[in-house]
């Protein structure tokens, strides 16, 4: 399972996230970014390309392992 983390206390609302996801993210009324959908590994991609673009690391990617229906 993936999980986004975005740092609203870092981010400055440049808009690369959007640009370089846009399957992803958006930006909100305050131009910071925000998730428009819950990642999924065909995201992936996606989610890496913005983490790379955003120029102040207000992006990152927690893997948690899969929970087995056991």
């Amino acid at each position: 399972m993936l999980q986004v983390v975005i740092d609203k206390d870092v981010c400055v609302a440049c808009g690369a996230c959007v640009v370089s996801g846009p399957d992803v993210f958006d930006q909100d009324d305050n131009g910071q970014a925000m998730l428009i959908v819950e990642p999924e590994e065909s995201l992936r991609e996606q989610i890496l390309e913005s983490i790379d673009a955003c120029p102040v690391q207000a992006l990152s990617l927690v893997e948690e392992p899969a929970q087995n229906a056991a």
